[in-house]
């Protein structure tokens, strides 16, 4: 049902003003893009048209839910019908939700939603863990959101957008994989398709740091798909991360010998084709209702399922391959609320770029900043929701294999879904964003699991070396381990017998460390802390106010200039009494010395110092013997280590 409100009434909970019957109400949706509604209305007898002005509110249903409010922004009137352009409610925060000083610092997607709209009738959502900061300053709620000017909530967090009414929903991605499938390769009716292979690989020459390369007259690592393509797609690719020992400096991973770089060469290439180097760009757009013209359209039916972001597989059956692709436009049709046409086709980094034949391997494979354990953490959970996936599908056709309870009574205090058999158990108590599906929050199979929280008492390694008693806190770790800030870059590593710092603001270089050593000349042991050559190293006070990490230095070694003095700074203030007279010390110095004050009587002071390699040489004193106001005698001491 579709119906109107009128601008003076904001009482959506209820019905409307009147219920439309227009010859056409299309909603049109990017991908992290515009959304924008266009209902056309016949003059009526009725006048339900008349219900229809600018400010008032279309409530349709869409691939989101049965009812979207949308604000019309527009109204076109003909002899024949009148035209209305509407969007998102949501869009109203853009003229009503003004942040004035928003600051979400080192927060997760949720809680950074939280504070931008606390305080107003919006409300966010979202799954986006990673921590972030961002100062929104006299910026509206939707430019904050994903506005041109940075920062913005997408610029700094991340994430895919959908629009609920008064709320925004900002997860790591949209949609889901509902097992959907088209197959093209035939012309039809209302499908048209685009293969794009500028760059597809499917022979990789690999060459490592230093360009070292496989051996032998085939040095290359072929694609499983190189025989489906009508000629060779060939392109070097450097790994420079791949180092011999003998070419790696400070904490970098490297190999010993040449047969395992080559045998990491190797395997990098297979993981490049395993995320699809060797497969097409497609771009599929169909359109579902001359598509339905065609005998073949209950291939296609699944279509009429889909939602915004969802994952669809394409197969080629000219070149027998298969690929994947995303829904990232799609107009609904909301008259007979069912997808009208939708565009299939990549969202994702656009790694690659046209001025070079040498490709760089890593960021085919992983986005900006990340590690080699988010790659390995992700690379589970793809296994473990694939499994499942596939366990799902038993789950409704044999539930010898497997079983699926749910209910989808929201009132009931039973609410919720969970699918177990022979490949594992997945448990929810919530629905996915758009509502088709249950959001499987904990899941686990033979390859591990995922779980929103965990209690428990002891978790161990296989061997043993490694755990963690979460009852007493005790922790023991065999290995490195490694710290990594939210902008990605390496913080601090632990490993052995010592902490090494990085550059964590800026580009994880190394620039220190403190340890246990041994000292060569005496072998004596110690705990000793250095800086990493052309770095600085300081010992200081926690004060909050010289500079940004509220720290003054006390001490500085400049390794750029080793053969001067450390600089050290003497905080010694206050009132000292030598030989009966009273000497003012400010900072280290002398402040005042009263003149004429020691008429008789001997006064010590150090009147030498010697500094070699940072230690101390020698100590010098001076007695000096005062009679009736004058200096009678001086003699020197000196003290030699």
């Amino acid at each position: 049902m579709i119906q109107a409100y009128l601008a003076k009434n904001p009482d959506f909970n209820m019905n409307g003003d009147s219920v439309l019957i227009p010859t056409s109400c299309k909603l049109s949706v990017k991908l992290n893009g515009a959304w924008q509604l266009e209902l056309s209305h016949p003059l009526d007898r009725e006048e339900r048209w008349r219900y229809l002005e600018e400010g008032g509110v279309i409530a349709a249903p869409t691939f989101q839910s049965g009812k979207q409010l949308f604000r019309i922004n527009k109204i076109c009137k003909m002899n024949t019908g009148i035209t209305a352009i509407a969007y998102p409610i949501f869009f109203d925060s853009a003229d009503d939700c003004l942040l004035m000083d928003v600051r979400p610092t080192m927060k997760t997607g949720q809680e950074a939603l939280d504070i931008m709209t606390a305080g107003s009738r919006y409300s966010g959502e979202s799954d986006i863990v990673s921590g972030s900061t961002a100062y929104f300053v006299r910026r509206n709620l939707m430019s904050a959101i994903n506005g041109e000017e940075d920062p913005s909530f997408i610029s700094r967090w991340g994430g895919e957008m959908l629009y609920d009414n008064y709320k925004v929903i900002i997860n790591e991605r949209v949609g889901g994989d509902y097992g959907v499938e088209v197959r093209y390769g035939k012309n039809l009716m209302g499908m048209e398709y685009q293969v794009d292979l500028s760059e597809v690989i499917t022979r990789i020459v690999p060459v490592s740091y230093n360009g070292y390369t496989l051996e032998g007259d085939s040095p290359w690592v072929d694609s499983p798909n190189i025989g489906k393509y009508a000629k060779v797609y060939t392109k070097e690719v450097k790994f420079d991360d791949v180092k011999l020992l003998e070419d790696a400096s400070g904490d970098e991973e490297a190999f010993s010998t040449l047969e395992e770089l080559r045998e990491e060469l190797v395997r990098r290439c297979n993981v490049m084709y395993s995320n699809g180097a060797d497969l097409p760009r497609v771009t599929v757009t169909v359109d579902m209702a001359d598509l339905s013209k065609c005998e073949e359209y209950r291939e296609y039916e699944d279509l009429e399922k889909v939602g915004l972001g969802d994952t669809v597989r394409c197969y080629n059956t000219k070149l027998d391959i298969m690929t994947e692709a995303r829904v990232v436009e799609l107009e609904w049709d909301c008259v007979r609320d069912i997808p009208g046409t939708v565009v299939l086709g990549e969202f994702k980094y656009d790694y690659f770029t046209e001025l070079s034949t040498a490709l760089t391997a890593v960021k085919k494979i992983m986005g900006p900043h990340n590690t080699v354990v988010a790659e390995r953490v992700q690379g589970v959970l793809n296994a473990i929701n694939t499994q499942l996936r596939y366990q799902k599908n038993v789950a409704q056709r044999q539930d010898v294999r497997a079983i699926l309870f749910e209910d989808l009574d929201r009132s009931s205090p039973n609410y919720g879904a969970m699918s177990i058999g022979t490949q594992g158990f997945q448990i929810a108590d919530r629905r996915t964003a758009d509502g088709r599906d249950w959001d499987w929050t904990t899941a686990f199979t033979a390859k591990g699991g995922y779980v929103d929280t965990l209690i428990g008492g002891i978790l161990v390694d296989k061997t043993g070396r490694s755990f963690w008693n979460l009852d007493t806190g005790e922790m023991q770790l065999s290995g490195v381990f490694r710290q990594f800030a939210t902008n990605g870059y390496k913080s601090v590593e632990i490993l052995n017998n010592m902490i090494r710092f990085y550059a964590w603001e800026s580009n994880g270089d190394y620039v220190g460390s403190v340890g246990a050593v041994r000292r060569k000349i005496d072998g004596r042991r110690g705990v000793e802390m250095w800086c990493d050559k052309g770095d600085v190293l300081w010992l200081g006070v926690r004060t909050g106010e010289e500079d940004d990490y509220g720290v003054t230095q006390v001490f500085e070694y400049d390794s750029n200039n080793m053969d001067a003095t450390p600089w050290l700074r003497n905080t010694v203030s206050g009132n000292f009494l030598a030989g009966g007279v009273s000497i003012e010390v400010e900072n280290g110095l002398i402040k005042d010395i009263p003149p004429h004050t020691l008429l008789e009587g001997t006064m010590t002071f150090m009147s030498g110092l010697g500094w070699s390699n940072g230690a101390i040489d020698w100590i010098q004193w001076s007695d000096v013997t005062v009679k009736k106001g004058c200096i009678a005698d001086c003699k020197d001491r000196r003290q030699n280590f």
